[in-house]
């Protein structure tokens, strides 16, 4: 058999397979390029979503503002508050002091004048003892009545006398036994079973005789 020149003989002009065109270097560099910036960016995106907290931040921050956020919400809001200062002036303290009035004395065998018990006179306040004190002395003269009173808190004596309406209190009259002598402001009394003598600077300006006379 005879082949022209267009047959496929293996020593002209015959068929040859074809050779694949291989992959150019810059295009190689390019995928690698981007392959090392996709695998760079997963491992950004993995890191802030596997971090504490998330991709917002730190979470302990976050832990420390959300716990004062709920603090601040538990606390209702505190309202102002108004203080006053009040002077309050130290209480005064009463004391009362309460005393037994001395029981009535015996009577002496030439007993109380008529009209007075053993506080002085009854008709006359003002020649009478206070609150009950005992008497030691009660007269009535012309002019005047009088009572000398004992203090039965401290003992001390202390006259009590009227004359023409006017009554007078002096206190520590001199007694001794039936006598007695009250100076009040230069004025001084001499008083005794007999009468009342009356003298101012020295000089007798009364002298009265005793109409009614008892003494302790």
């Amino acid at each position: 058999m005879t082949y022209d020149g267009h047959g496929g003989g293996a020593g002209r002009g015959g068929y040859q397979p074809q050779q694949k065109r291989g992959i150019s270097g810059p295009m190689t560099a390019l995928i690698a390029l981007l392959t090392v910036l996709v695998l760079a960016l997963l491992g950004v995106v993995a890191y802030l979503f596997l971090r504490p907290g998330g991709p917002s931040g730190d979470g302990q921050a976050q832990g420390v503002v959300a716990s004062s956020s709920s603090t601040t919400a538990a606390q209702p809001p505190q309202s102002p508050v108004t203080e006053t200062a009040f002077t309050t002036p130290p209480q005064r303290e009463t004391v009362t002091v309460t005393r037994e009035a001395p029981a009535p004395r015996p009577n002496p065998s030439a007993g109380y004048p008529s009209g007075a018990d053993y506080s002085g006179w009854l008709d006359n306040r003002q020649a009478r003892c206070n609150a009950g004190d005992p008497a030691t002395m009660i007269g009535r003269t012309t002019q005047a009545s009088f009572s000398i009173c004992i203090n039965p808190d401290n003992g001390r004596y202390y006259y009590r006398g009227s004359a023409g309406g006017s009554g007078v209190e002096v206190d520590d009259p001199v007694v001794t036994g039936g006598t007695a002598t009250v100076a009040n402001n230069g004025v001084v009394y001499s008083i005794s079973p007999a009468g009342m003598v009356i003298y101012e600077d020295g000089a007798v300006i009364s002298s009265q005789s005793m109409v009614s006379f008892w003494a302790d």
